[in-house]
């Protein structure tokens, strides 16, 4: 990589991980993303979206420079282009970790194998598309960067730099979600996400009932704490942030501000930090987000425990959105008995002898006390 290419590259990623950092809504926060991306990654056109983590479906879509056809394009990728291909893509590059992929690569460079290809970029004259996938530890988002058939199709370089703002967008798109849930309120006031705002010598500004609930399940509180030094763990989130966006190391380039801790009362609390931007001359504030993790966020601490190998961790995912074993079979491309040993071998590891308690152990035990009883 060139010098100048690679100045480029870094500016880009700088600019992006301040966007994600920057307190804004998940639509917005694609918009910004995607120009912050354009000068060092060139492009005609670009689809993105923010995404349900639950199901993976597309919750809000943003489009640009996909106009040039007969008007129908939006009717045929959501009637059929989605549904067909590009939904059954996305959970692929999820089960995969696989945040990045060229259309080019991914059909064997027989692009008329894709129907996206055929139905939609084809026929508005554009032919190179470079997918990415915005994950913490669920699909929070995605976006397709398109050219044309006159220019070059995307280089390692730029796809790597890709794969490099991935992480940094997911953890954005994620925290845009919670402050959502935050701002809406719920129900049962003890799942209410909690949030803070730091001031620029990181003392608490101002802060939710909410947030003050979850920091006394993780310390004592001071009487004085708000004036004071703050909880370890947003002290912890706030300093990542600080990093991230003003690295002073390579090391701190890679850095997303997000921390998860388990509470007194043996929950699994997550903490995130984003930057709200300046206005009227005033500093950028730190916003925190704290919440319950989710089981999918922790899991990983369960699985790591037991020593599932990684294809056992994929028939074990399956397992817990109850897929049959024929399903997994299809899914990962192997025979019905080799699901069943890698699901016996779980069983073993994880010493329980059907699915139901397998899915307990692995994704919900010691995660959500209360729930299941002793």
């Amino acid at each position: 990589m060139t010098g100048g290419v690679a100045v480029e590259h870094e500016r880009a990623l700088a600019e992006v991980r301040r966007i994600t950092s920057a307190g804004l809504e998940g639509p917005e926060l694609l918009r910004r993303v995607a120009e912050g991306l354009r000068r060092a990654v060139p492009f005609d056109a670009y689809c993105a979206s923010t995404v349900d983590p639950a199901s993976n479906l597309m919750t809000h879509g943003i489009a640009e420079g996909m106009d040039g056809g007969s008007g129908d394009e939006g009717e045929t990728f959501l009637d059929r282009v989605y549904f067909e291909e590009d939904l059954h893509q996305t959970r692929a590059m999820l089960r995969e970790g696989r945040p990045v992929q060229l259309l080019s690569r991914s059909t064997g460079g027989r692009l008329d194998r894709s129907l996206r290809y055929r139905e939609l970029l084809r026929p508005l004259g554009f032919a190179h598309e470079l997918g990415g996938i915005f994950a913490d530890g669920s699909a929070w988002g995605g976006m397709d960067l398109i050219r044309g058939a006159d220019v070059p199709d995307f280089t390692d370089r730029e796809v790597a730099l890709v794969r490099r703002v991935a992480p940094h967008v997911g953890a954005g798109l994620k925290a845009a979600a919670l402050r959502s849930g935050a701002d809406a309120g719920r129900d049962d006031p003890e799942t209410v996400p909690g949030v803070i705002n730091l001031g620029p010598d990181g003392t608490v500004i101002s802060h939710t009932p909410a947030a003050e609930r979850w920091l006394r399940d993780l310390e004592d509180l001071h009487p004085a704490w708000r004036g004071g030094p703050t909880p370890i763990p947003v002290r912890m989130v706030a300093g990542a942030l600080g990093r991230s966006l003003d690295p002073a190391s390579d090391g701190d380039t890679g850095l997303v501000p997000r921390v998860r801790v388990r509470g007194r009362s043996g929950r699994w609390i997550s903490l995130y930090a984003s930057r709200a931007e300046p206005s009227a001359g005033r500093p950028g504030e730190t916003v925190v987000v704290i919440e319950q993790a989710r089981p999918e966020e922790v899991a990983w601490l369960n699985v790591a425990a037991y020593g599932l190998s990684p294809r056992e961790e994929e028939v074990v995912r399956l397992v817990a959105r109850g897929c049959s074993t024929r399903e997994i079979s299809t899914e990962l491309f192997v025979s019905g008995h080799t699901v069943q040993r890698h699901i016996q071998n779980a069983f073993e590891k994880a010493g329980v002898r059907s699915r139901g308690e397998l899915v307990k152990r692995l994704f919900f035990e010691n995660l959500l006390p209360g729930v299941f009883g002793d």
